[in-house]
């Protein structure tokens, strides 16, 4: 257990696992919320197609670049001193921003795939009743949705808390995390912190994936009953 104590280790402390914690919270909230309106805009929303065709397009651009190139891209555009969003450069939110981006085609292409699985007809009906979409949305896609999103949000999260290829030209101390620490410790020699800090990671990952899977199979019996026939 002594080396789990990383005040002497070099490149990594508990600080950077709990910045990874928080990285992986927050990628596995906003991603899902933002991933699923996307993929509702593409897939339901009553919009010119050519927006549309532009958004799925756009969503499914991350899968063809690696996570250093996107990583470069982002100190390009952020650390540009002319660029008013130089702000973020070196912030959590940055790394939120570059995490989801990173992973965002699976995840779009999951809740794709959940509401193409979706009667066509539930907007059409809505829109006769004079009901306002995101009434719709927010009582019955969302709800038969929920097991996607709850898969987008666990992809989200162990993926935030294992990148390192994005991340590691993005962070700054005060956002060090433990994905990166677990090189920079192995590098200077603390080879022995740098598995605790690794194990650390997959201890919270199995952990996460078991909540997971408790609280999936909860909301398949609450939500997918019309599944069944």
């Amino acid at each position: 257990m002594s080396h789990y104590d990383f005040s002497n280790a070099d490149g990594g402390s508990w600080a950077s696992y709990g910045n990874s914690i928080r990285l992986a919270l927050y990628t596995a909230i906003f991603g899902s919320i933002i991933v699923f309106a996307g993929a509702y805009l593409v897939e339901k929303a009553r919009v010119a197609k050519p927006l549309r065709t532009a958004t799925h397009l756009l969503a499914l651009i991350p899968m063809a670049v690696p996570g250093m190139v996107l990583g470069l891209a982002y100190i390009f555009f952020f650390n540009a001193p002319g660029n008013p969003l130089n702000v973020l450069y070196g912030s959590m939110a940055i790394l939120v921003l570059s995490t989801i981006a990173h992973f965002y085609t699976v995840s779009h292409l999951t809740a794709l795939t959940a509401l193409k699985q979706l009667d066509p007809e539930f907007e059409s009906v809505s829109a006769s009743l004079k009901t306002p979409f995101y009434r719709t949305f927010w009582r019955v896609t969302t709800p038969m949705c929920l097991p996607a999103i709850l898969d987008i949000g666990i992809y989200f999260f162990i993926n935030a808390m294992t990148t390192v290829s994005a991340v590691v030209f993005l962070y700054s101390p005060n956002t060090t995390l433990a994905s990166v620490a677990v090189l920079n410790m192995d590098d200077a020699g603390d080879t022995a912190p740098a598995a605790a800090m690794a194990m650390l990671i997959v201890l919270t990952a199995g952990v996460m994936r078991l909540l997971h899977a408790v609280l999936s199979r909860w909301l398949h019996q609450r939500t997918q009953a019309w599944r069944q026939r």
